[in-house]
């Protein structure tokens, strides 16, 4: 049986998209690259600070925006994270923090975790063996 050039050039038309679908699907939890190490930003561990400027900075983890903050003189205009239950942004100060076994980021190790509600940051606590931080420990604390 012959193949026509007609089904060959099909077949690679079909190749190609479904490697474009495949990609896209693939990063469709990004939202960019980290501001300290270029890392793609996943956006339920997102952090986003707003620089005493006036510009916004993403972060792939809490980790890396401590870092990040500590190398700067000033402090930030704001600073948010992501509740990791919604997807939604929350103010630093008023989020619950967790650090937890589970890994957000295997680069930098980071294990702390952000949840708008108590309750949230609770349950996660008690199924990924963590504890909920308060003063000091808690992330950002200095900021």
């Amino acid at each position: 049986m012959r193949t026509s050039r007609w089904q060959v050039v099909l077949a690679v038309l079909v190749v190609v998209v479904g490697l474009a679908l495949a990609g896209s699907w693939a990063r469709r939890g990004i939202t960019g690259r980290c501001a300290l190490d270029g890392a793609a930003v996943d956006r339920i561990y997102r952090v986003r600070v707003v620089d005493e400027e006036g510009p916004s900075h993403d972060f792939c983890c809490i980790r890396c925006a401590e870092l990040w903050l500590a190398a700067r003189e000033g402090s930030p205009r704001a600073l948010y994270v992501t509740d990791e239950a919604s997807g939604e942004e929350v103010e630093a100060g008023r989020a619950w923090y967790v650090r937890s076994s589970v890994v957000t980021r295997a680069t930098t190790g980071n294990r702390v975790h952000a949840f708008r509600e108590r309750q949230d940051a609770e349950r996660h606590a008690a199924t990924a063996r963590g504890r909920v931080l308060t003063g000091a420990d808690r992330p950002f604390a200095a900021e």
